[in-house]
């Protein structure tokens, strides 16, 4: 099934790279069509989306991610991979700082523009979140459970360096989102949004 030549896919890459800052111009040139299709294709593809398989809607989740690919692989302005953020941003401190920025400033209705405030577009932030959760999983989640309080304990029982290295990992997280968290909370403290004004009783 496709719309004016466009897949499925192809319109899951196409999202995913004006996501992230690609002209309307440039990604009807990479999908062949002329620029008044594109509506007519993104009506399409919003009305058959329940229709989609598992298979190809677990894509559209994770292209955003990575939208380079497909059609888009090569294409001139398409986002680059997780590599290129993590040039910007490499240490996972700073992409738990860029979350609880976002967390405390939606707490108060503030939404954060990632561009002006730390130079990458909305989908490269997803980038980074969708590495760190795939290192948080295979350091944290992936390692068998072990008793903290024991090891904590002098003559505690022994445990595997995969398991030590789980409790650095879930404590380092634990105590930089605490650090940042506090920040933010108290830099957004006077930057409460009174949400009743907009309520008539």
């Amino acid at each position: 099934m496709e719309k004016h030549g466009v897949t499925f896919r192809d319109y899951a890459c196409a999202g995913a790279n004006l996501a992230a800052g690609m002209s309307v111009e440039q990604v009807c040139k990479v999908l062949g069509i002329e620029e008044p299709l594109w509506a007519e294709v993104q009506e399409f593809w919003n009305n058959n989306m329940a229709s989609m398989s598992m298979d190809d809607m677990k894509f559209y989740g994770e292209v955003f991610t990575n939208p380079k690919q497909g059609k888009f692989a090569n294409a001139e302005g398409a986002v680059g991979g997780v590599e290129d953020v993590l040039k910007k941003y490499p240490e996972w401190s700073d992409f738990l700082k860029m979350q609880a920025y976002s967390t405390e400033a939606s707490e108060v209705g503030i939404e954060i523009d990632f561009e002006k405030e730390f130079g990458i577009t909305v989908t490269e932030y997803a980038q980074l979140g969708g590495h760190w959760s795939a290192y948080y999983k295979e350091k944290v989640l992936d390692v068998e459970n072990f008793d903290s309080y024991a090891f904590e304990e002098e003559g505690g029982p022994a445990i595997t360096p995969e398991q030590e290295e789980r409790y650095r990992v879930f404590h380092l997280q634990t105590e930089l989102m605490d650090k940042w968290s506090a920040y933010y909370k108290e830099k957004f403290k006077d930057a409460s949004v009174d949400l009743s004004d907009d309520i008539d009783f």
